[in-house]
């Protein structure tokens, strides 16, 4: 059976509850003019009553049509395969979800309709606190089944990383991995593959850049993406991670003051550490010219032991 004849046929059966229960109150008012009958200590199951569909009111069926449709449709829509199997006959949404579900759609048609990546990144920002008190629910409530609404989910995430609210997309981020969520079709990364790629790349090209976005940049997220490896023994690919350790060398040396010469030598000596780590993992990752430059600071920086002895006044022989 198709999404659609499915959704057809869950619309009807909504439609034919509804019908069933104003039948149940009207037989229940006749029933109170009528004398009850004497009932047995014990009464057999009741059997399960054949339903007669009635037309439902134009809203009704609106109403019905939205709720038992919008999985497949939506779901579709927003690029998640819905194959046609059991798994996907178990989908409903309560009004909340088919609500951002809806709006996931017409979102991802807008989106669609812009060229220039950073008009996406605005509207992106304006779209996103029409999913915050969803995304905040589902992080509530953990995970309890596999569901192809957790790629609305690894959607919503993908977004709040794209415009660079990497605080928040962290939870979500970690949510993700502890329950196995597959990103939607069309990412071919996991979710932490994804947001470590994306996140230093941002990093890497704000910190190349300079000026006033360096020093706003949300450096902290960075050893956080760190302690997610770590913590979850995650297996990345070595350009992924020689791009975290190249990005975390460039948030230690952005923060260096010229004037302070202590802080200085430490941030030099554990961006090195940085930009060592990465280019063993990948030596075409682009930090070389870091790595010989801070060599040179360091040893300028060390006490020359044979100028200072040079330097020591003779002694006097007796």
């Amino acid at each position: 059976m198709s999404i659609a004849a499915k959704a057809r046929a869950k619309a009807e059966a909504i439609a034919a509850s509804e019908a069933e229960a104003e039948a149940k109150a009207q037989a229940a008012a006749v029933a109170k003019t009528r004398p009850k009958p004497l009932r047995p200590a014990l009464t057999p199951a009741p059997a399960v009553p054949t339903i007669t569909a009635r037309p439902a009111s134009p809203a009704a069926q609106r109403r019905a049509f939205l709720i038992a449709s919008s999985a497949g449709r939506v779901l579709a829509a927003t690029g998640i395969a819905v194959a046609e199997t059991a798994v996907n006959d178990d989908i409903e949404l309560s009004p909340d979800v088919a609500k951002v579900v809806l709006q996931l759609e017409a979102d991802i048609r807008r989106l669609k309709e812009i060229k220039a990546t950073d008009r996406k990144v605005e509207a992106k920002i304006q779209m996103m606190p029409a999913y915050r008190a969803w995304c905040d629910g589902v992080l509530a409530a953990g995970k309890v089944d596999p569901s192809p609404l957790d790629q609305v989910f690894t959607t919503i995430m993908a977004w709040t990383i794209d415009i660079g609210d990497y605080m928040t997309a962290l939870p979500m981020l970690e949510h993700a991995m502890l329950h196995k969520l597959d990103m939607p079709a069309g990412f071919s990364r996991d979710p932490i593959t994804f947001a470590i790629d994306q996140i230093c790349e941002d990093a890497i090209r704000v910190y190349d850049a300079g000026g006033e976005a360096a020093s706003t940049f949300e450096a902290g997220v960075l050893p956080m993406l760190q302690d997610l490896v770590r913590d979850h023994d995650v297996d990345l690919h070595d350009e992924v991670e020689a791009k975290l350790h190249k990005a975390i060398g460039r948030a230690i040396m952005a923060g260096a003051d010229p004037e302070n010469e202590p802080d200085l030598l430490q941030r030099r000596k554990s961006a090195l550490v940085e930009y060592q780590a990465a280019l063993a993992k990948d030596e075409r990752v682009g930090v070389k010219g870091d790595i010989a430059k801070l060599q040179r600071e360091l040893k300028k920086a060390e006490p020359d032991a044979g100028k200072a002895s040079t330097d020591t006044p003779p002694q006097q022989g007796g």
